[in-house]
């Protein structure tokens, strides 16, 4: 069977998944009077031909934070909805050493991906006429008959939002929720403390019942409440107690420890845990 770097799933008659290179989940949500994009990975191709054998409507880009593989495919929009703490750290993203190492990175792993991502891809660049239109905390999106309420969720990101349909009981968590690997290891410049990620994960156990289908932006979908529940007890007692357990992690982007609790699988620096607690961390 012939490989492809973006590959469609129908979940229901208004949700479409479409992940690119088995690994970034971009979610097409199709209402009466027009679409959403939520998030669009690296932008290695144009996905909107894929995008327009679903739905003629127009279609919205809104993403989750400003991290590549959520953002850099904006290129191939003229118009995107981010949060305003994250449209900066989009376009200091979108560089030529940024777009190599996500390239070098893909293919290495996926070696099948050589021949199908284009040479030229560290030198695209998200254009200058691309209009941002800023979302916050408690805004609305309207696409018809399906409406989502913006939730500002700073931790992994200081832009980082989530989209809650109350009707449908659909969450879309981005890399706030998720059964991958939670990176938490960037210094504050980059990342927002524990205390923030903390207090927004608890305001969302709130919002969010049993019933909720949360959708995040890796591995496995859907996911429960649980991992919601799980990962607030990992911040606000479980990771203290145990983190003399765990072992370095390593990545192209920095390094740090490696925490399994549960459904929890947190990447996080002694920098940014001693920040949370008061104290140096000795190991």
């Amino acid at each position: 069977m012939e490989k492809s770097l973006n590959v469609v799933e129908k979940i229901s008659d208004q949700l479409y998944v479409i992940t690119e290179t088995e690994s970034v989940h971009c979610y097409l949500v199709i209402g009466s009077d027009k679409a959403m994009l939520f998030d669009i990975g690296y932008g290695y191709e144009n996905i909107m031909p894929l995008v327009r054998t679903i739905t003629d409507l127009p279609v919205m880009l809104v993403l989750s934070h400003g991290d590549p593989d959520h953002g850099l495919g904006s290129k191939w929009f003229d118009e995107v909805w981010i949060h305003p703490l994250d449209w900066g750290k989009l376009l200091w993203n979108d560089t030529t050493e940024m777009r190599k190492k996500a390239m070098d990175y893909r293919v290495n792993k996926m070696p099948w991906t050589k021949e199908l991502i284009p040479e030229e891809f560290p030198e695209w660049r998200i254009s200058s006429k691309t209009k941002p239109h800023f979302l916050c905390h408690r805004d609305k999106i309207s696409l018809g008959d399906i409406e989502f309420t913006v939730l500002h969720t700073p931790g992994h990101s200081y832009g980082h939002i989530m989209l809650l349909e109350e009707e449908k009981k659909w969450l879309f968590s981005g890399d706030q929720i998720s059964a991958h690997n939670i990176w938490h290891f960037q210094g504050n410049d980059v990342q927002a403390p524990f205390q923030s990620t903390l207090h927004s994960l608890k305001e969302l156990a709130l919002k969010v019942t049993e019933d909720y289908k949360i959708y995040p932006a890796h591995d496995i979908i859907p996911i429960q409440k649980n991992y919601l529940t799980d990962l607030i007890d990992c911040f606000e007692w479980e990771l203290q107690e145990n983190y003399k357990k765990d072992v370095p992690f390593h990545s192209f982007a920095g390094d740090g420890y490696q925490h399994f609790y549960q459904t929890v699988n947190l990447i996080y620096s002694d920098e940014r845990l001693g920040e949370f607690l008061g104290r140096k961390i000795e190991r």
